[in-house]
């Protein structure tokens, strides 16, 4: 598997949970409906943080899970555990799912293809452990097409390294704007590749924009170490982007748009 640049720290774990309660009912939960005897498969379920937002929503599932990292599963057992989920987590190979063909109706990926080389192998073996009339759903930010107003060089530098950064670690930015095109030469009928776009503002009704940019700085602010070190950017020049984004709010006419796109498909009857 290619490198995980956020690590597995306990702060990270706990950031991970964190990450999925603000993005819940946000996005998480958007158009999700099951048999209530549904199978559900996390592709890179880390801390397990994900099937947890649902499993508050949808308790009667059954729930999968699969890391290749013991970490995360470690936390993901005990997690998942607390809250009276009954799941089946393991350690293991995305590329190389240890379940059985036409196992579950349901697999998800969230902030996952953007860290490995090979997309379309993950969701070659989605296809395979997926019951006919199964459905998959990707979830993926888009690193470039994080805009802010008002704009600034620094800030601009700050992204293009945040990017570059993915992809020495043999991951990709850019991933979300070619889920659909993954599913369809997957095999999958029925895809949708939706553009979602997150916008929020300085109002003086709502603290929408401070807790954007708050929930994101937890953890882009990680990454200026390993832009240093693995590109040799400018620290003063990061430090002084991110320094422009936290302000963001307080300035008037303070604007953040982030896309996130997420993709369907289903698996065609046998």
């Amino acid at each position: 598997m290619a490198e995980y640049i956020h690590g597995y720290d306990p702060e990270e774990q706990q950031r991970l949970v964190d990450q999925a309660r603000y993005w819940g009912d946000r996005l998480l939960l958007k158009d999700l409906a099951f048999d209530p005897k549904a199978k559900i498969l996390d592709i890179g379920c880390g801390v397990g943080a994900v099937l947890g937002i649902i499993g508050k929503k949808f308790p009667t599932l059954t729930f999968a899970g699969i890391d290749h990292q013991p970490r995360q599963i470690a936390y993901a057992t005990e997690y998942l555990r607390r809250l009276g989920f009954k799941t089946d987590l393991q350690v293991g190979d995305a590329y190389t799912l240890p379940w059985a063909e036409n196992t579950f109706d349901f697999a998800l990926t969230v902030w996952l293809l953007e860290h490995v080389p090979d997309p379309a192998g993950i969701i070659a073996e989605a296809l395979r452990v997926l019951r006919p009339g199964g459905k998959i759903c990707l979830t993926e930010t888009d690193y470039q097409n994080l805009l802010i107003y008002p704009p600034h060089p620094d800030f601009d530098y700050f992204q293009q390294a945040l990017c570059e950064l993915f992809q020495v670690a043999d991951g990709n930015p850019y991933v979300g704007r070619s889920l659909g095109g993954y599913l369809e030469q997957a095999g999958f009928t029925g895809v949708k590749n939706e553009a979602i776009a997150v916008h929020h503002w300085h109002s003086p009704q709502n603290q929408d924009l401070k807790g954007l940019v708050d929930h994101l700085d937890t953890w882009i602010k990680l990454m200026i170490p390993q832009m240093v070190e693995k590109l040799g950017k400018n620290p003063d020049r990061l430090e002084n982007g991110l320094t422009h984004f936290r302000q963001v709010p307080q300035h008037p006419h303070g604007a953040i748009t982030l896309t996130i796109y997420r993709a369907t498909g289903d698996k065609p009857p046998s």
